[in-house]
């Protein structure tokens, strides 16, 4: 029997081409790397830039977009025989695209990197000071060392 699928990819854009498999893979990664418990699902969710900039506006009433945005759960109180939602993870492929020119790597990479920030936000980790930022970043690059971008087609 196949294990279930816990991470949840939601792809709202078109602009930037995203191979699902690799990013999914990392996501879980992450997870078990941070031991989330097995039954625990995420869900990723890509959009625009218009898309986060409302979702800012909203939720955290800065009216303009974002890279990453993250949106705890608190599945506690549901039946044990359902899976535990974590949160969800929203990335703006608009800024992904744009930091990775900034940086000159591969937009797949930087998509990848702000996933994993967000996951890590969802865990508990925070990036207000330097020190936090600066263990935040090298949990990220712990999980981004032996991922590969897709390859293209």
């Amino acid at each position: 029997m196949a294990e279930p699928q816990r991470v949840r990819l939601l792809n709202r854009q078109r602009r930037l081409k995203v191979d699902r498999a690799p990013l999914c893979a990392l996501a879980d990664d992450v997870l078990r790397g941070e031991g989330v418990a097995a039954q625990t699902e995420v869900t990723v969710v890509l959009v625009r830039d218009g898309a986060m900039a409302e979702l800012n506006a909203r939720f955290r009433d800065r009216p303009r977009t974002t890279d990453v945005l993250a949106f705890p759960t608190d599945s506690s109180a549901w039946p044990e025989e359902m899976p535990s939602l974590l949160g969800e993870v929203v990335v703006s492929t608009d800024r992904a695209a744009a930091q990775a020119a900034e940086r000159g790597i591969a937009p797949a990479r930087e998509l990848a990197r702000l996933v994993v920030h967000g996951l890590l936000h969802l865990l508990g980790y925070d990036d207000q000071t330097p020190r936090d930022r600066a263990r935040m970043r090298r949990r990220e690059d712990r999980y981004l060392e032996g991922w590969s971008e897709p390859r293209r087609r």
